[in-house]
């Protein structure tokens, strides 16, 4: 197990952050469903909805990494199903992705891998703008992407993930917190990991929504798999024995272009000296509600 002592103290504070969440108790108006835009395989919602989410990832490598830079596109479609108020089912990660590398590794594209699993809503408070929600998925090992003969999905025996996700809305601003524990079933295959997020939007009309997120992935189990040190974290899985922690910051908004219809946008960087395979990532995408 390899985590930094910076990894387990701001890791702590975010799960306190997201028990503050649970405990605050100032007057809100009613929900908005505002969901974060970065970090879109871990940064669940904690509100409960049924729909449909198609998202574009553009993803920068950094010419410092070993492939001499590169990037990846990537498709996908996120769905969710409330099966009541509290309970949904949710279909997190598919999609294509497209990579291109600087000439040391080959191009290639391939599917990834598919993750899904059920939310529960454990407070859910309109009056007081809290909601609190625990989720468990699983991560299938059936993706094609790879390169060089190296898989980037589909080894190993998939992933169990557990998650507490958390908002509390003060009239127009609105906050959002996660923690997640995605753990490699095969640990000698696949890297475990703790993710945690934390995002504000705000309300400046009813239309439109900035939005500042900020991400911690962290190695918590290394894999053996391969002598690297570092890390793909949401996007692929090396395995790597020797990586660590990356922060990101995030900013971008989010408009309601109709009642049932939010489009997305942001722009991510990382913010930790460590970067491993994210130069910058770009993303978009559409929230349709049903």
């Amino acid at each position: 197990m390899n985590t930094t002592t910076n990894g387990k103290t701001g890791m702590a504070g975010i799960v306190l952050a997201v028990l503050c969440l649970a405990a605050t108790g100032a007057h809100a108006e009613p929900l908005r469903y505002v969901p974060s835009v970065s970090n879109p395989l871990f940064n669940e919602s904690p509100l409960i909805k049924t729909e449909i989410r198609p998202i574009y990832i553009h993803h920068q490598i950094p010419d410092a990494f070993l492939t001499g830079g590169g990037n990846v596109d990537v498709g996908a479609v996120q769905a969710r199903l409330a099966v009541t108020d509290r309970l949904a089912i949710i279909a997190t990660k598919d999609g294509y992705a497209d990579i291109h590398f600087a000439g040391v590794l080959p191009d290639d594209n391939g599917f990834a891998n598919i993750a899904a699993g059920l939310k529960y809503a454990l407070i859910l408070n309109e009056q007081t703008g809290t909601v609190v929600t625990l989720g468990l998925r699983y991560e299938a090992p059936i993706g094609s992407l790879k390169t060089g003969g190296i898989s980037l999905q589909g080894h190993g025996d998939g992933f169990i993930n557990v998650f507490v996700t958390a908002l509390q809305q003060f009239d127009r601003l609105q906050l959002q917190a996660s923690v997640n524990a995605n753990m490699a079933i095969d640990g000698s295959a696949d890297s475990s990991l703790l993710v945690a997020s934390l995002a504000a939007n705000y309300a400046v009309t009813d239309w439109f929504y900035p939005v500042v997120e900020f991400n911690v992935f962290s190695v918590i189990d290394n894999g053996s798999r391969m002598p690297v040190p570092f890390e793909g974290f949401d996007l692929v899985n090396f395995g790597a024995t020797n990586a660590g922690t990356v922060a990101t910051v995030a900013a971008g908004a989010r408009f309601r272009v109709a009642p049932n219809l939010l489009l997305g946008a942001a722009y991510e960087v990382p913010v930790t000296s460590r970067k491993d395979i994210t130069s910058w990532r770009l993303y978009a995408d559409a929230v349709i509600t049903f």
